[in-house]
């Protein structure tokens, strides 16, 4: 791994992040299978619309899979855009990303928590679904990396899924309380790549600790609108509507809604 001599191996695997994950798996790999060029899946227009991405800044976009971010800042006006990855599959499919939109971004084979970029560069440091693949540990030594790129005030943007109370509470407690579902509804609701990458579920609070203990300050973390309806069976229609339910309204959206955004200031 280019940037990582010296660290402990990391927890997940690079190798694990091949070229079929991101083919079948990753946001947006419908569009981007069909068209490298095709426009952009719009959660990254989302995040970057929530990060207040501005014409004339630096973008370092950790984690960044096929680098659809990367092209899309630089389309927003980025003065320079970054993508750090340590799969070498990703960055292949990032180049080729950036090819197919005509962006002059830049891609590096580089661990997270050992970033190849002096103090205090960027304006805006993005972590898109990465945090649930990095052990605590390893959360904590990306954070600090993130934070020591970014120049002061800048800002630190991350969405996670899932939110690990929709299976730890809602899932298992309607599990439990309605008879008969512990013989249908596995007790593990998680798939085989999920339970294999995800090793740092998140909640609300544990973010918010995560970001403030790397020196985040102004941290904010708030739900997104993902409903993960499809953890439970298709024939038990009542427990997805209670999903919807739990997901409406704001005293109950940690058992209902299933991705947590984040956002801290250096």
């Amino acid at each position: 791994m280019a940037s990582g001599e010296g660290l402990p191996d990391p927890v997940v695997p690079a190798d694990a992040y091949d070229e079929a994950y991101y083919l079948e798996w990753n946001m947006g790999y419908e569009e981007w299978k069909a068209d490298p060029g095709a426009p952009i899946h719009g959660t990254y227009s989302y995040a970057l619309q929530r990060a207040g991405l501005a014409a004339g800044e630096v973008l370092v976009d950790v984690g960044t899979g096929r680098g659809e971010l990367l092209a899309l800042a630089m389309q927003r006006g980025a003065a320079r855009a970054v993508g750090l990855e340590y799969s070498e599959a990703a960055v292949a499919l990032a180049h080729r990303t950036l090819e197919a939109h005509g962006a002059d971004a830049e891609v590096l084979l580089a661990d997270a928590r050992a970033v190849p970029l002096p103090d205090a560069v960027a304006d805006l440091v993005t972590m898109l679904d990465v945090v649930e693949h990095l052990s605590q540990d390893e959360l904590h030594r990306a954070l600090c990396e993130a934070r020591r790129i970014l120049k002061p005030g800048g800002r630190i943007i991350a969405h996670t899924f899932p939110n690990r109370l929709i299976y730890d509470v809602t899932y298992r407690w309607q599990r439990r309380l309605v008879p008969g579902r512990r013989a249908r509804w596995p007790k593990q609701p998680r798939g085989e790549l999920e339970a294999s990458m995800h090793v740092n579920e998140q909640s609300r609070g544990s973010l918010r600790k995560a970001l403030n203990a790397a020196g985040f300050r102004d941290v904010q973390v708030g739900f997104g609108h993902m409903i993960h309806d499809t953890i439970v069976p298709e024939a038990d229609a009542g427990a997805r509507t209670t999903l919807h339910r739990l997901a409406a309204h704001r005293p109950t959206h940690p058992f209902g809604r299933a991705d947590l955004w984040a956002r801290g200031l250096a």
